[in-house]
């Protein structure tokens, strides 16, 4: 018996259940309407009966009566490596135009060990199209995904809905189902945002240097959130802002000039440690208040695991707002409900526009990291959009063109697993922006021996004098990037490919260090920045919600070059997917946070004589942001470790 043919399938169809229905007296056929569509089951296992035959990966299986959901059997599933599992073959089950939801119910053998999740091969790499994890110990409970049908490729093959897990665990009650989904965020957010905007307009308020100005809920626009793209005013001076709520308010700024104030906020009665409120001024984000808690890790895993069921103090009702600069012209200030519960209850948002000069700067440079182009989506700390980064990377790019900004870096994994479609991919999101854009090699662009050759070849531009180690002169700075992915063995030595079975590690070469020490002795005068995609310091400690953050301080013998140079002013990096800064001894370390992850920000930096200034944007479509972040996990220090990490200055 093949596995098709041992899966219980289960077919409900408009058509069989609504036949009287759809077929009127005359004997005409006739449409059914969207309301009256029902799911269809295409595969639905209870594992009591024949076991099918699974697909397995470093893993063991069988039926089990010492758990069970449903009727008397589970299934087992049996890790033999560092994680595995069984996998329902789905080739000639799911068509490649549908959407589908699949759902397990999960009894883990460690709190958040296990994963669901459909893949497919491209004929030459096996990639996630959608992915749900989680799993508490001792206890049964459900975990739901789905894929979209535009998310499927005509070219998928080997199609699969896999059951892994890092530790023993048990499965019941597997279902897949063709269904229709609603709209998803990405795609809700743009006519939301207009809708939004054009309700704040009518209110709009002057600012003008030195005025102090009191805005109330009623002076703004507010939508509930997701899907429903609808605007409303607000009756009275203060309104709850629900999960996902946005409350709007439209500003106009003469000249342009430095802001700063409060916003008063009271808490929702949730107090799980994580984020309160976005306050964002256009997409800069200006303010991220946050519960704290106690001293706290992820469970399972310490890094990437759900928060813990812990709760914190009732944080105060003033959020002290970041100071940030107000270009002239139309802007909208936002205070934004968390993904996972209320912001609370609005009362109020002082701004001051500071009387001081503001300088043209002499250019303005955007810093990004961590990408990951690819196709899917795959779970870490939040949900990796490693394809649906692929557009938002262009209308990112197209937006900094637009605003004037003159370059962009890309600090490493810019691609997911650093294969020649990812890196033809790159180049071309790049090229058709028309803003320079220069990369760094990170750990994802860097797993096969092939890969810095594609990079080099089909992303050219990227890097300068086709190396990717290389020196850039943008006067008053000199910029320094350094390619430190570079694998190691068990014994040391460096390879020119990842090989899980013999990893030692990553980082620089010692010809590099050298390469970079001459190139710092070369020139001790003009402020230098270097460019890399491993953090070179990291403060470690509580961040700013208790979570306890690890020092992945990485390359000390390149640490201790950079900072024995005079001149070098920063350093900064991406990797660890948070946001961070971190000065240490006179030289600015910035940890920029991912991209395709929440919490989906970058930095512009405003380049002058004698400083630059620096402000951390969040990616233009919200959208991307809400299909980011993962609810249970919570992990909402990313976004804000400490309270200096949104703007910030760095003198020269």
């Amino acid at each position: 018996m093949n596995a098709l043919q041992s899966i219980s399938v289960v077919l409900v169809t408009v058509v069989s259940l609504c036949a009287s229905l759809v077929a009127p007296c005359c004997g005409q056929s006739a449409a059914v309407p969207d309301e009256m569509f029902l799911d269809e089951v295409v595969l639905s296992e209870e594992f009591e009966h024949e076991l099918p035959e699974f697909h397995t990966y470093q893993a063991r299986y069988s039926a089990d009566m010492s758990q069970a959901r449903s009727g008397k059997h589970s299934l087992r599933v049996t890790p033999t490596g560092q994680s595995g599992g069984a996998y329902f073959r789905l080739d000639g089950v799911v068509d490649l135009k549908s959407d589908y939801e699949f759902s397990a119910w999960v009894y883990a053998g460690a709190a958040g060990a296990v994963r669901c999740y459909i893949s497919a091969s491209d004929g030459k790499q096996r990639y996630t199209k959608a992915h749900v994890s989680g799993g508490k110990a001792g206890q049964w409970i459900q975990l739901v995904g789905a894929v979209r049908g535009e998310e499927w490729k005509a070219g998928d093959r080997e199609i699969m809905l896999a059951m892994s897990c890092s530790a023993e665990s048990w499965f019941d009650d597997v279902e897949l189902r063709k269904t229709r989904l609603p709209e998803p965020p990405i795609d809700v957010y743009p006519q939301l945002a207009e809708t939004l905007r054009a309700a704040a307009d009518p209110s709009a308020v002057k600012v003008s240097a030195g005025a102090e100005i009191t805005l109330e809920a009623a002076n703004g626009a507010i939508v509930d959130g997701f899907p429903t793209p609808t605007a409303r005013r607000p009756e009275h001076a203060q309104v709850v802002i629900p999960p996902d709520g946005l409350l709007t308010f439209a500003l106009d700024v003469p000249s342009p000039l430095y802001v700063s104030g409060t916003l008063r906020l009271a808490p929702s009665e949730d107090l799980r440690p994580g984020l309160r409120a976005y306050v964002l001024s256009d997409d800069t984000v200006v303010a991220a208040p946050m519960v704290t808690a106690e001293a706290w890790q992820g469970e399972g895993d310490a890094l990437t695991g759900a928060a813990p069921g812990i709760t914190g103090p009732r944080p105060p009702d003033e959020v002290q707002l970041a100071t940030w600069l107000l270009p002239a012209g139309r802007h909208y200030l936002t205070v934004g409900g968390p993904h996972f519960r209320p912001a609370g209850t609005f009362q109020q948002l002082c701004l001051r526009a500071e009387p001081r000069t503001v300088e043209e700067p002499l250019y303005r440079f955007a810093l990004l990291s961590d990408t990951h182009l690819a196709s899917g989506r795959a779970v870490w700390m939040n949900t990796k959009l490693d394809g649906p980064a692929q557009e938002e990377l262009a209308a990112t790019l197209a937006a900094l063109k637009r605003d004037g900004i003159a370059w962009a870096v890309i600090a490493g994994d810019m691609t997911d697993r650093g294969i020649r479609a990812q890196f033809e991919s790159l180049g071309a999101v790049c090229r058709a922006s028309g803003l320079p854009v220069y990369g760094c090699i990170g750990n994802h662009d860097s797993y096969l021996a092939s890969s810095r050759g594609d990079a080099l070849e089909l992303c050219s531009e990227l890097f300068p004098a086709g190396s990717t180690d290389y020196v850039i002169d943008k006067p008053p700075l000199r910029l320094i990037v350094v390619d430190g992915a570079h694998w190691k063995s068990k014994s040391g030595q460096f390879m020119d490919h990842y090989d899980p079975a013999d990893s030692g590690g990553i980082g620089m070469r010692p010809e590099q260090i050298r390469w970079l020490e001459q190139e710092l002795a070369r020139d001790t005068q003009t402020p230098t920045v270097v460019i890399g995609h491993f953090p070179m310091h990291c403060r470690g400690g509580l961040s700013s919600c208790g979570y306890r953050l690890p020092d992945l301080s990485m390359t000390p013998a390149a640490m201790d070059v950079v900072q024995a140079a005079p001149n070098v002013v920063a350093v900064l990096c991406g990797h660890t997917h948070w946001n961070e800064h971190n000065p240490k001894d006179g030289i600015a370390h910035i940890v920029n946070p991912a991209f395709c992850e929440w919490p989906n920000a970058y930095r512009v930096f405003r380049v002058y004589k004698d400083r630059m200034e620096w402000e951390l944007r969040q990616t233009p479509n919200r959208g991307f942001v809400r299909e980011s972040f993962v609810v249970p996990k919570a992990l909402s220090w990313m976004i804000s470790t400490s309270e200096d990490d949104l703007t910030g200055s760095v003198r020269f």
